[in-house]
């Protein structure tokens, strides 16, 4: 592809932000281009389960995320209910049973999502959008003629295409090592992705360069703890061999003490674990949990599944025995410090030492330890991975994109994973917010045309 073209509304990403936004810019009657650089649409949202969940209010927001942006969440909260309806309308898949106390708080409702995301294509084509695939945007300028002049390159050459408003909607920065350790220092370099690779960091990138501001704290991210080492995993199977149930245990370390409270949730003791030195500890759990919450459906129509016994068939190290002393003697011929391990197991709630990057987690509780109660009691070898980072582009409850000076881009919208500030370190879903942000900068791209 070479010369160049115009158009009024350029979205970047073909996740499930950007294709919301595109289909409502576009049956609103404007000219409409979606890029995405892979050769596939979908996102990571492709590879999900599909549950559509987000905070049931306001308290509950502030409670998870007593550091995010307070207006984001209530526009998210506010705007849920029209944005489930608008799914239901597709005709996909929609379960007609909510499930609740999602990362024991939420509210959700699973969908097909991949039977969405191709209908939300077919709308865009339909309105009259162009769709691109396999296209990179290597820069974005000002423009003569209209607002911005975006230069894009492919395998045919190079390119430079009009627009009046623009769309991040690229998906995190994830999937970029170098972006990683730009903005996620404390998080080890090989950390496990656990979503498409091509979410690079390149709505970040480029409306930092067009002077937009950062919101939330771009070292969290969203993720569960997976067994190791894991043997066939690519990230469309990361559910299979997530951990979810890691706040019915104890984390332990290879020197034997705990680092975090586990009761707060698997996805912050993820995250945790991401900046222990070596991103490595054993999930320890009774046969109570490993029978109920190690089996259970961690979303409605995903059926029930032994991910103890995946894991260990999948090649993950563990231990199983029929006393925690016992256990502590197994966990000690795997390099756990065994004398170390015992005291932890008696009550020393001391801190790991290999703990001394991470910065925002709670310290272990004795209380936790009371989980450990019938035997045979199991050990788990898990590690931290990533479906997308939480910190990113700064915007208002409008999805205009914030400049450093604290005014808005004109034109300039973001959606889904390139935002930052709506979860930090807490989450409040991904589908939902991605649905509900994209539906916003559709509405408002077309109103700044």
């Amino acid at each position: 592809m070479t010369g160049q073209w115009s158009t009024e509304i350029v979205v970047l990403g073909g996740g499930l932000a950007g294709l919301r936004a595109a289909s409502v810019a576009a049956e609103a009657g404007r000219r409409v281009v979606l890029i995405e650089k892979r050769d596939r649409l979908g996102g990571s949202a492709a590879l999900s389960a599909g549950m559509f969940w987000t905070a049931p209010d306001l308290e509950s927001y502030r409670a998870r995320v007593p550091a995010g942006n307070v207006a984001l969440g209530e526009r998210v909260i506010s705007d849920y209910d029209a944005n489930l309806d608008a799914i239901r309308r597709s005709g996909v898949f929609v379960s007609d049973q909510s499930t609740d106390d999602v990362m024991g708080f939420g509210r959700g409702f699973t969908f097909d999502v991949k039977a969405y995301l191709g209908h939300l294509e077919e709308r865009i084509l339909k309105a009259g959008g162009e769709i691109r695939t396999g296209l990179r945007v290597r820069a974005i300028e000002p423009s003569a003629t209209q607002r911005y002049r975006l230069v894009i390159e492919s395998d045919e050459g190079e390119a430079n295409l009009e627009t009046n408003a623009i769309v991040f909607a690229t998906g995190g920065f994830q999937g970029s090592p170098g972006a990683r350790a730009t903005w996620m220092p404390d998080v080890g370099e090989d950390i496990l992705l656990r979503s498409n690779p091509g979410s690079t960091g390149d709505g970040l990138r480029l409306a930092s360069e067009l002077g937009a501001a950062t919101a939330g704290d771009l070292g969290t991210f969203y993720g569960h703890l997976i067994s190791h080492p894991v043997s066939g995993f690519t990230p469309d199977r990361f559910m299979l061999f997530s951990q979810y149930y890691s706040n019915h245990g104890i984390l332990v370390a290879a020197d034997g003490r705990r680092f975090a409270d586990e009761s707060r949730g698997d996805e912050m003791l993820n995250q945790d674990l991401a900046e222990l030195d070596g991103m490595r500890a054993f999930l320890i759990f009774d046969h109570e949990t490993r029978s109920t919450y190690g089996a259970s459906e961690p979303f409605a129509n995903f059926g029930r599944l032994d991910r103890f016994e995946f894991a260990v068939e999948h090649g993950a190290r563990h231990a199983v025995a029929d006393t925690l002393d016992a256990l502590a003697v197994a966990l000690g011929t795997l390099g756990v410090d065994e004398g170390q391990l015992r005291r932890t197991l008696a009550g020393d709630v001391g801190v790991s030492t290999l703990a001394s990057r991470v910065s925002r987690s709670e310290p272990p509780t004795a209380a936790q330890l009371g989980l450990l109660r019938s035997g045979p009691f199991y050990a788990l070898e898990v590690q931290p991975a990533v479906t997308f980072t939480l910190g990113g582009i700064a915007i208002d409850a409008a999805t205009r994109v914030i400049a450093a000076s604290g005014s808005p881009l004109d034109g300039v919208f973001a959606a889904g994973a390139d935002i930052g500030g709506l979860s930090n370190y807490g989450y409040v879903g991904g589908l939902a917010p991605a649905h509900i942000a994209g539906s916003i900068a559709g509405v408002e791209a077309v109103a700044s045309c």
